[in-house]
């Protein structure tokens, strides 16, 4: 599906990943409790997942965050068509909402969603990925068994579960269980930054070919947050 472009400039999921990292190291705890950073967490727990899919795909994907004006999602995913063309009209994007499930949750799993993004009143449609981040422990849910819960509450609304599986290493465990079973994948985060992930993308309707900017990035994932580069 392809939305207006009101940004143009679209960034690779490792990139936020790695911003993030230096910028959570760099804040102070005061700092970490305001609502910018826990909207920059969101945007790297997006970026979790996509790293995830990536691996699983062999594919490209982008991602920009929304801004506070727009509202409603909480971040915007893209992907060009394979196979890949450098057009924007080959580009199709799908909105993500973060929900976090941590130690302050006390209502099972499947309960908490269904309460939250899965309910009747939510609105969500099959155009918006519920991505929950599990952020309390590192034992995931069965698949299986939260699938089979979720589905009563008869939502097609992909959901995605986020979580760390190791309590020393960087290493996250990605997997759909809504509307079915999907996109399982485990990967290490510091192994996955080795790879080329910097530069953005701007993409315009109409251009071809759209431009990569890939040197002298001059723009930056948490920017529309008033955080810039230390």
């Amino acid at each position: 599906m392809m939305r207006s472009l009101e940004d143009p400039i679209w960034y690779p999921p490792l990139n936020v990943a790695y911003h993030f990292q230096v910028l959570k190291d760099r804040l102070t705890d005061e700092e970490k409790q305001g609502k910018d950073f826990r909207k920059a967490e969101e945007m790297f727990a997006v970026a979790l997942m996509l790293a995830g899919i990536q691996k699983l795909q062999d594919r490209k994907y982008w991602m920009q965050l929304i801004g506070d004006a727009e509202g409603s999602p909480d971040v915007r995913t893209g992907a060009f068509a394979p196979p890949t063309i450098t057009a924007a009209e080959d580009f199709s994007t799908q909105d993500v909402e973060v929900v976090t499930y941590d130690e302050h949750s006390s209502d099972p799993l499947a309960d908490f969603l269904k309460r939250t993004k899965l309910s009747k009143t939510s609105g969500y449609d099959e155009q918006t990925t519920i991505l929950c981040h599990i952020r309390r422990g590192t034992r995931l849910p069965p698949m299986h068994e939260l699938r089979d819960e979720l589905a009563v509450a008869g939502s097609k609304c992909p959901v995605m579960i986020l979580g760390k599986v190791s309590s020393t290493e960087e290493i996250y465990k990605i997997f759909q269980v809504n509307p079915a079973i999907d996109l399982i994948s485990e990967f290490d985060l510091i192994k996955e930054l080795q790879q080329q992930h910097t530069g953005v993308l701007r993409l315009v309707r109409g251009s071809k070919p759209v431009t990569h900017s890939f040197p002298d990035e001059k723009h930056y994932p948490f920017e529309k947050l008033g955080f810039r580069p230390a």
